[in-house]
């Protein structure tokens, strides 16, 4: 009749020879799973309309002496796969896979993952997973008005948004003036509509004077467990003129 042997283990090195009646047994074997790596992990942190170039690491264990086949994939959040090659490799040799996000946008926010499946004729599959988290925030400043004309009642908003998981702290927004921090005066009123997900601070201008104008540059820092000292700015100029 026929014999097989099928054998299910992890050893730094493996030799194997089986014979009966002068005709070789055919024996799988698993080999250790590969070493996966993500170039930034566990996250990073980058602004709206920025690019990403994610990078995942892949080596075999040395143990595996021959040419085995290597699926490498990226899955982007919710597990969907949106970039994959296959590639040949020998214990010990390495290779890397790079997945490019054009553009990004909050709505990308989320955890990347590489998945690496190994593959050879007599071996059982051996895979392993490396997970990166982007988390992705936009800073934007609305005015009131494409002109600032003196007398007129006038406003900035700034808003700061982000859907990145875990939430982030995000500190108060602070808006700078020409001359300084801005503040509440007879003039200027800085009120805080931020809400869950977002800061949102105006500065109202209840009369537009000539020493209004200038450039306001809108700060808030944006810390995540992993990334600290985050500054999101934007900057526009008003010119305050009279009729």
């Amino acid at each position: 009749g026929q014999y097989s042997c099928i054998a299910s283990i992890s050893l730094t090195s493996i030799s194997i020879t089986s014979l009966y009646n002068t005709s070789s047994a055919r024996v799988i074997v698993q080999i250790p799973p590969p070493l996966v790596a993500t170039a930034a992990a566990p996250s990073q942190v980058v602004m709206e309309e920025d690019n990403i170039t994610l990078t995942c690491y892949v080596q075999l264990n040395s143990s595996v002496d021959s040419t085995v086949m290597a699926n490498i994939e990226w899955m982007e959040p919710g597990g969907a796969p949106i970039n994959s090659t296959r590639v040949a490799l020998v214990g010990s040799t390495y290779t890397n896979h790079t997945l490019y996000l054009p553009s990004v946008v909050t709505q990308e926010s989320g955890m990347y993952t590489c998945r690496v499946v190994v593959i050879s004729e007599y071996v059982i599959s051996a895979y392993a997973n490396s997970s990166i988290e982007v988390a992705i925030y936009s800073i934007s400043i609305m005015a009131s008005s494409n002109t600032a004309i003196g007398g007129m009642n006038y406003f900035l908003t700034c808003l700061v948004h982000w859907s990145i998981i875990p939430t982030p702290n995000v500190s108060n927004v602070v808006w700078i003036g020409p001359y300084g921090p801005v503040t509440n005066s007879n003039n200027t009123v800085l009120r805080d509509q931020s809400a869950a997900g977002e800061r949102n601070v105006t500065i109202l201008f209840n009369s537009l004077q000539t020493s209004h104008g200038g450039r306001y540059t809108c700060v808030s820092m944006v810390t995540t467990p992993a990334v600290t000292n985050v500054t999101a700015r934007k900057d526009i100029a008003i010119q305050s003129t009279y009729e």
